[in-house]
């Protein structure tokens, strides 16, 4: 169960960044209308919420599994999470990209294995 909760931290942490990005894409409301129901402030606060829920459940994590395992393991769900969302989204995928993001998870890896054995 701590490991649901952390990969769930780490959803949480993907898709907070995921609507910032889409709300920094959208335009931008008029000084003079400043309303707090445009879109771009509602994803940001729907943002603000995913990254709340996502340190709740982190939290909860931290109760059973380690901070050295924890917290790599849960960054490497957010960064997968947001690689694949790039690709759906029709981001740029170079080869460094790709060899970077398999760099990031055999480090991960080599910590949670450590803690296997």
């Amino acid at each position: 169960m701590p490991y649901v909760l952390l990969i769930s931290s780490g959803i949480m942490s993907a898709l907070a960044s995921v609507l910032l990005r889409i709300a920094a894409k959208m335009p931008e409301v008029a000084a003079t209308s400043f309303a707090l129901t445009s879109t771009p402030m509602l994803l940001r606060g729907a943002a603000i919420g995913a990254y709340g829920l996502g340190f709740i459940l982190y939290a909860l994590a931290l109760r059973r599994i380690e901070l050295s395992v924890a917290y790599p393991l849960m960054v490497g769900v957010a960064i997968l999470a947001i690689f694949l969302y790039g690709i759906a989204g029709g981001d740029a995928v170079t080869i460094k990209s790709v060899i970077g993001a398999i760099l990031i998870f055999s480090g991960i890896l080599l910590i949670y294995s450590r803690n296997l054995t």
